[in-house]
């Protein structure tokens, strides 16, 4: 009886000595591909969800202010999204890591609203009409790209499991772990749409206006705006340069972008008033002041300190691209005043006053720009001189400024307008166009 109480002990033992050791089993390369995937998809699904909500219902209704009305809805419309299935072969990369695409058209997300009304209907929106929502979107096919790890390497301090034949042999990558490749890239796609964004605001329409003038018409045409921006997608691969900075290009078509403003011009038009000027101005007139029919942006990134292994060191800037001078993280600011017209009187007379502080203000504040010192010896006029293109670039990026805080109003009318231009874009030209120099 005591050896079968001992053997039963031992076995005992041995059995919880085993089950952590079960627990703690590596996974297989199937299972470490798997869990890739189903990350990917996850990621792939957050992407698509975003797009989603950012689609137009009606005239003042996007989906994201349906969807927020009850969790139920919400929770109804991510099971529709995550019921989607994969768009081809998942693509397992040389580290380890997954690429999966997930596709959805208009209709079957306008089928999906209706299903969704008719489960959890409500008096204010028993009129909703969610066929119309073809009238506000161009697209019939919306898709996303997820990237996911396995399990194994979203610790910073374990190795890749293989070489990452896009970031092989470069200085400066061997230890960037998969989970830092991918932040530094979506550093500079971010950084790519941004500068992106304000190349598109400083697009001239007429001698007077440009887009921004259009955007800050009201936040639904700047939130509309900025979602078609959003979604532009990488214009080519990424570059990874040997001081740990990635780089990526993203581009629209003029032509896409005027289409863009005439569609949102059209969906905001009943509600806005009579004399406003982007009624019958016509946004193809920005052909005439001669912009590249193709506008491209680039943005860097850089890989995070997490995004090295440990014992691994970032690398030391240089090489690659120019260090950026410290002036190159200032602001510049500049203040303009404006008085009404003779003879004017009430809100015409400030709106007018505000429009003639703020043409003085951007003046200003070029002059301020162009007078920025690179060295000893040259300026930023200088510079510009020398190159018919880089001048062009310097001068869309100008009219990018925006103004910054609220115009002051004086006893007498006068008005005044700060306006501020971040400085690193025009570095980033500077220094794009000595990269091109040198190669």
């Amino acid at each position: 009886m005591k050896r079968m109480l001992l053997r039963a002990g031992a076995v005992a033992c041995a059995a919880c000595v085993a089950a952590p050791a079960m627990a703690q089993a590596p996974l297989s390369p199937g299972q470490e591909r798997l869990m890739a995937k189903r990350a990917a998809q996850v990621d792939a699904y957050r992407k698509l969800t975003e797009e989603i909500k950012g689609l137009r219902i009606d005239s003042n209704t996007f989906v994201r202010d349906f969807v927020a009305e009850s969790d139920q809805i919400n929770t109804a419309l991510n099971e529709f999204i995550k019921g989607l299935k994969v768009d081809g072969p998942p693509r397992h990369m040389p580290d380890g890591t997954c690429e999966v695409d997930v596709k959805v058209t208009l209709q079957q997300i306008m089928q999906c609203l209706k299903r969704i009304n008719l489960e959890y209907p409500d008096r204010k929106r028993t009129t909703m009409s969610f066929d119309q929502m073809g009238q506000y979107t161009k697209k019939t096919v919306f898709s996303a790209t997820g990237v996911g790890l396995p399990p194994g390497m979203k610790s910073e301090s374990t190795a890749p499991k293989g070489a990452d034949l896009r970031t092989a042999g470069i200085p400066g990558w061997e230890g960037v772990t998969p989970q830092g490749r991918l932040l530094a890239e979506r550093g500079a796609l971010t950084d790519a749409r941004r500068n992106l964004a304000e190349t598109v605001h400083g697009l001239r329409i007429t001698g007077n206006t440009y887009v921004r003038d259009f955007a800050v018409v009201s936040d639904q045409v700047q939130t509309s705006l900025g979602t078609f921006i959003n979604g532009v997608k990488e214009a080519g691969p990424y570059r990874y340069l040997p001081d740990g900075v990635c780089e990526v290009d993203v581009e629209v078509t003029l032509q896409d972008v005027i289409k863009q403003l005439n569609t949102i011009r059209q969906q905001y038009y009943a509600g806005w008033p009579p004399t406003l000027i982007f009624r019958e101005i016509q946004f193809e007139r920005i052909i005439d002041w001669g912009p590249p029919r193709v506008i491209r942006a680039t943005g860097n990134g850089a890989v995070p300190a997490r995004g090295y292994l440990k014992g691994a060191a970032a690398p030391a800037a240089g090489g690659g691209a120019p260090s950026a001078p410290p002036w190159s993280s200032q602001v510049a600011t500049a203040t303009g005043t404006g008085v009404p017209r003779e003879g004017e009187a009430g809100a015409v007379a400030r709106l007018n006053a505000e429009r003639a502080a703020e043409a003085v203000a951007r003046r200003n504040l070029a002059e301020k720009v162009y007078g920025v010192r690179i060295d000893a010896s040259t300026t930023v006029r200088d510079f510009v001189t020398v190159d018919d293109q880089v001048k062009a670039a310097v001068e869309r990026y100008l009219a990018g400024a925006r103004v910054a805080g609220e115009p002051v109003v004086m006893p007498d009318g006068t008005v005044e307008v700060t306006m501020e231009l971040p400085l690193d874009g025009v570095w980033r030209i500077m220094a794009d166009d000595r990269i091109a120099r040198v190669d």
